[in-house]
């Protein structure tokens, strides 16, 4: 049997219009399978990327942490090794700690503020505010040799608490400025006259104790020598000339807390007859005040 040129014996017979819809059907599939595909390889990178984020977030806010530990870790030892180099041991390093900030110094010259003004019962309440005039603290007596006393100095009987009577010397330092204060010559006569406190002695006496703080005062200045620098600012537009800049910034010591502290372990106003123990025959008994 003769086949036509054109016949193929291996050609489909479906119709040309079923194999149309048939390609057409393999491409949608393909295509909806392409389509899912793609929105979930979508999701799992919306999900991976929002995980990455959240990841991201909680590590810097770990560092941070850390970062901010370590800094806070760094400034306590930084303040500790300070204090180790240039204070002597106390109770107050002890109990309270010092910790440092910077402050503004307020040195205007005519300015006044409550500290700087005449003689009265209100520039009086101020000074004693800052505890210029603070009773004795109790040393414990393990304490003591590392706060620089000595085992025969003044202790209290066991029965009382023990321990070494002390005054915190900063608090010393302000009583003896104020001291100064009250007999600048345009004070004087004022406090004379009132006779409280220093003033209740002779005139005699009054002299060697304000000679006593003015030379304290000077040593602890010389001690703990500042060494900033004072700039000068330009005064007076109309003519201008150089004036000292005395409004300084300074680092400083936390002496609202360690003020606090110190008003807070005073010893008691009035003390038994017996609070003190009586010196051993092998302790040092000095012949007139040192």
């Amino acid at each position: 049997m003769n086949l036509s040129r054109d016949t193929n014996p291996f050609e489909d017979k479906m119709p040309s219009s079923e194999r149309s819809t048939s390609t057409d059907r393999e491409r949608l599939l393909i295509d909806e399978e392409a389509t899912h595909w793609s929105q979930n390889n979508r999701s799992s990178k919306s999900f991976l990327g929002g995980w990455l984020r959240v990841l991201f977030v909680v590590a810097v806010a770990v560092l941070s942490c850390l970062v901010g530990v370590f800094l806070g870790h760094n400034q306590r030892d930084l303040d500790k090794s300070c204090t180790r180099r240039t204070t002597q041991y106390s109770p107050v390093i002890g109990q309270v700690g010092l910790k440092y900030h910077q402050q503004p110094f307020n040195g205007s010259l005519l300015k006044q503020n409550i500290f700087r003004q005449d003689a009265s019962p209100e520039v009086d309440a101020a000074w004693e505010s800052l505890g210029a005039n603070f009773r004795a603290i109790r040393v414990p007596a393990e304490d003591a040799q590392k706060s620089g006393l000595a085992k025969d100095q003044v202790k209290i009987r066991e029965k009382y608490g023990g321990g070494y009577p002390a005054n915190v010397e900063g608090f010393h330092h302000l009583h003896c400025l104020n001291l100064l204060r009250q007999s600048l010559y345009y004070n004087y006569d004022y406090y004379h006259n009132l006779g409280t406190g220093a003033f209740t002695n002779d005139d005699y006496i009054v002299r060697h104790h304000v000679s006593h703080c003015l030379d304290v005062l000077r040593q602890e200045l010389m001690c703990s020598l500042d060494v900033g620098v004072l700039g000068q600012v330009w005064v007076h537009p109309e003519h201008p000339e150089p004036f000292v800049d005395f409004n300084t910034k300074h680092q400083c010591r936390n002496f609202e807390e360690i003020r606090e502290w110190a008003e807070k372990h005073q010893l008691p106003e009035t003390v038994p007859s017996d609070f003190l123990e009586p010196p051993l025959l092998t302790d040092r008994v000095y012949e007139e005040i040192p």
